[in-house]
């Protein structure tokens, strides 16, 4: 029977959603041990290999459990659907874009930068394949395409942060707005980046020469002493 609520309204789904919400939290308990871990590790690296070679759209659960050397059984303890293991790629290769190693102390702001242009742009060359895929599936499915986002929105939130601090100890230019400059230079290194690794249009560019040249475009940007 569907279940009503206190104004008579029909929920025909309620005690379903219940349920998946339940079998949800189930399959995210099984992650925990050392072994859990493994095999979803397993099942992650083996989806990113498949939506590399087949794109998202011919990948299939079946692929993944071959690839991995796991049952079906074994996937659907860790994730719903072919959706949801492609989720997990798209955060893990976003993070890692948009992390770089903690600069050592001391080091001064151009060489941050130029460390933070290098650690993306080989980063990206390292994920071009999935990039690719993953920019695909962003035009078309919102969970992919809010996960892009928020990674990028923290991104620009650090260098934002980054700007202000610079500002501060009068190194670089006031007038830089830091919410606008943060995400325009990042929008630049993320479009440049996409045009150097997954388009024909940068053919011959060198990639030692393209940090050089971001570092100068930003170092620019945030009025950045040369002697900085």
């Amino acid at each position: 029977m569907p279940e009503r609520t206190d104004r008579g309204a029909a929920l025909p789904n309620a005690s379903r959603a219940r349920r998946d919400v339940g079998e949800l939290s189930k399959r995210r308990g099984t992650g925990r041990t050392r072994r859990g871990r493994q095999t979803r590790g397993q099942l992650v690296d083996a989806a990113r290999t498949v939506f590399e070679r087949d794109g998202f759209l011919h990948a299939r659960v079946a692929d993944i459990c071959d690839l991995a050397g796991l049952s079906h059984g074994s996937f659907y303890t860790y994730f719903h659907s072919k959706e949801e293991v492609f989720r997990e790629v798209v955060d893990s290769v976003e993070l890692d874009l948009l992390t770089p190693e903690p600069a050592p102390a001391g080091t001064d702001a151009i060489a941050r930068i130029r460390a933070a242009n290098r650690h993306y742009l080989e980063t990206y060359a390292a994920n071009a394949k999935i990039m690719r895929v993953i920019q695909q599936v962003s035009t078309f499915d919102a969970d992919v395409r809010r996960i892009r986002v928020q990674r990028h929105d923290e991104f620009a939130l650090a260098i934002e942060r980054r700007t202000r601090s610079l500002q501060a100890a009068e190194l670089a230019d006031q007038r830089v707005d830091a919410a606008y400059a943060a995400q325009a230079l990042g929008g630049m290194v993320a479009y440049f980046a996409e045009l150097l690794f997954n388009s024909e249009n940068t053919v011959g560019f060198d990639l030692d020469a393209s940090v050089d040249q971001l570092t100068l475009l930003w170092r620019n940007a945030l009025g950045i002493s040369a002697d900085e």
